[in-house]
């Protein structure tokens, strides 16, 4: 079960009333479960997700509200496709979208992870505008890049390299 901690911006751009969201949960899956929110960056409407345990995070732009409907389906390919970029086994990328089947919408929980995103989000924008905007940026490199900074709530060590840590323990297990 993969739950989305969405924030009250996230809520109104999907559509979600107090009644569509499940209560939080801890995620049993192999990274847990995700914090989402939305900015504008160059006039379009991004997607930030951010996992809770790792801090691992990616960008999504061009969901716009007639495709909403399909971002689950439009993390999972961005999720597979970081991971898979990053040496991931194909076997535990299946494993972990067979984890995440099934979506749950809920409110955050964090005001830690929530102050993460934020510095997050300032740090796409800063790479993206300083490289010239979405269409001359490397978004893939830019990804990179921050999942390779260091995260003082995870002990200085970087996102990537939990995530790692979390997926091939549970690969060996």
């Amino acid at each position: 079960m993969l739950q989305f901690r969405c924030t009250a911006k996230v809520q109104k751009e999907i559509g979600l009333k107090a009644k569509d969201l499940n209560e939080i949960t801890d995620g049993k899956s192999m990274l847990g479960n995700w914090y989402v929110n939305i900015s504008t960056i160059d006039r379009r409407k991004t997607f930030l997700f951010v996992n809770e345990r790792t801090l691992l995070s990616f960008i999504l732009y061009g969901i716009k509200k007639s495709n909403i409907s399909n971002i689950h389906e439009a993390f999972l390919k961005a999720l597979n496709q970081l991971l898979m970029l990053e040496g991931i086994d194909y076997s535990v990328i299946d494993k972990l979208n067979n984890e995440y089947l099934n979506l749950q919408y809920t409110k955050t929980g964090s005001k830690q992870v929530l102050g993460n995103m934020n510095d997050l989000m300032s740090l796409y924008k800063h790479f993206i505008y300083s490289d010239g905007g979405l269409k001359h940026c490397d978004l893939t490199e830019i990804i990179h890049r921050i999942n390779r900074t260091p995260q003082k709530n995870i002990g200085w060590g970087y996102s990537i390299d939990l995530a790692k840590e979390l997926l091939l323990c549970k690969q060996r297990t």
